[in-house]
């Protein structure tokens, strides 16, 4: 059985460190959204609550709470009395941290320590748990969560600490692109199942030249 591994302590900080933390563009107030587009602002009704708002590294959706995201799509074409509908990854996968509507990839953290926060990754498709990696800071439900943990990695543990490239072929689940050899959790290459050595600039190239997190 996957451990519950977020509890009520553990799920305050991360909501107040991802409002500090949340661009300007998208402000969340209970079930509304309010954002800027075409120099106009626009709020949006939503299905359920949101307790924050994140934009996807893509851009292609707004992460709004622990398992809880918006289609930006949806919200560009909302309308004043209809609610958008928020949808969920699956239960028992952590804390969503990215998407990729576009390549329908998602990647989320499991909390594993406290002082410091550590965490492993889930890397899987929209509407799934399998993990698709099963590299050094990957979750694994098939090992000892004590085993695992020795393999877990520094992270905010909020919405937007993890990217996921343009293109869906990678990922860096602690948000720092770092290709170097010594680098961990560093990048991986969710389709080869290993992780990625490069030189900075290539490494860069990778997410489109996001500077990542440092």
């Amino acid at each position: 059985m996957r451990k519950a591994l977020f509890t009520s302590a553990i799920t305050a900080h991360l909501l107040v460190t991802a409002s500090a933390c949340t661009a300007t563009e998208f402000e969340a107030s209970g079930e509304k959204i309010t954002f800027h587009t075409d120099g106009s602002l626009r709020t949006c009704l939503l299905s359920a609550p949101a307790n924050f708002a994140t934009a996807s590294n893509d851009g292609s959706a707004v992460i709004i709470s622990a398992r809880g995201y918006l289609r930006r799509e949806d919200l560009e074409n909302c309308s004043s009395d209809v609610p958008v509908r928020v949808n969920e990854i699956p239960k028992g996968v952590g804390f969503l941290t990215d998407i990729n509507l576009r390549k329908g990839i998602y990647v989320s953290l499991d909390f594993v320590s406290v002082q410091p926060f550590l965490y492993l990754a889930t890397v899987a498709r929209i509407g799934t748990t399998k993990n698709l990696v099963s590299i050094s800071g990957s979750y694994l439900p098939s090992k000892r969560i004590s085993k695992l943990a020795k393999h877990a990695f520094l992270s905010d543990g909020i919405a937007g600490s993890s990217i996921i490239s343009p293109s869906g072929d990678y990922v860096a689940p602690s948000g720092s692109i770092d290709c170097d050899p010594q680098a961990f959790p560093g990048v991986w290459d969710i389709k080869k199942n290993k992780r990625v050595i490069e030189t900075p600039e290539v490494c860069s190239e990778l997410f489109g030249n996001s500077k990542g997190r440092d």
